[in-house]
């Protein structure tokens, strides 16, 4: 299996995005979401799609833990939630009481150890984290929620879907720097520029409908995420 779209997003929610090359704590040359490596070089700068694109391919190595150490048969939701568990913790629940219970056939009480990976060292002191505890329910919920991943794009009308559908997947095959890519780009960041507009108050020329008619607000975020 592969993350979906949806799994990417939720990583993206709790990871920092910086596009511009920065040094970590440590001293290590770092962008995107959390991308390190002998490609990232002082002075660099990327995309927000660029980011995505490493985002995926940076989570493809706990993809592959989690298809190798899960014995049974799991939905995407629950798969992109495990991903994005070992993404950020390691492989360390998978191959402790969570992975056992998962494995054994108890969903629920797979889903209940999510929770106790929430702790992290602060001055060599052992401390539940609030931004882990806040990521722990978010990969609890969706590994919980039945059928398949809510459709992400689902809230874009019909050309917009089928812009940001066809330059997904164009970032996916590594062709986000292509020429069909950037007038993808062009039109979604038209399309943004429009929306932008016409959510604002009447006053200053929009429509008077605000930023929730037709989910604005939602349509915009998504397209900027492409556009940035």
């Amino acid at each position: 299996m592969r993350i979906s779209s949806a799994g990417l997003e939720l990583i993206s929610r709790f990871e920092g995005c910086r596009l511009s090359a920065y040094r970590d704590p440590v001293g290590i040359l770092t962008i995107g979401f959390g991308h390190t490596g002998p490609d990232v070089h002082a002075g660099l700068t990327i995309t927000r799609p660029r980011a995505f694109e490493l985002l995926r391919e940076d989570s493809s190595g706990a993809a592959a833990q989690v298809g190798e150490l899960v014995k049974k048969p799991l939905t995407q939701p629950q798969f992109d939630a495990l991903v994005s568990l070992v993404f950020n913790a390691g492989s360390a629940p998978l191959h402790g009481t969570l992975g056992r219970l998962l494995n054994a056939g108890d969903v629920d009480g797979a889903a209940a150890e999510f929770g106790k990976w929430v702790n992290g060292t602060i001055d060599g002191r052992l401390v539940t984290l609030p931004g882990l505890v806040r990521r722990r329910a978010a990969e609890e919920a969706l590994f919980r929620s039945a059928g398949p991943a809510p459709d992400p794009l689902g809230v874009l009308n019909a050309n917009e879907k089928e812009w940001v559908t066809r330059y997904d997947a164009l970032v996916d095959g590594g062709k986000g720097d292509s020429a069909e890519a950037g007038k993808l780009r062009a039109k979604m960041l038209r399309q943004r520029k429009t929306i932008w507009s016409l959510a604002q108050p009447a006053a200053k020329g929009g429509d008077g409908n605000g930023w929730r008619f037709r989910h604005r607000i939602e349509r915009y975020r998504l397209l900027q995420a492409r556009t940035t």
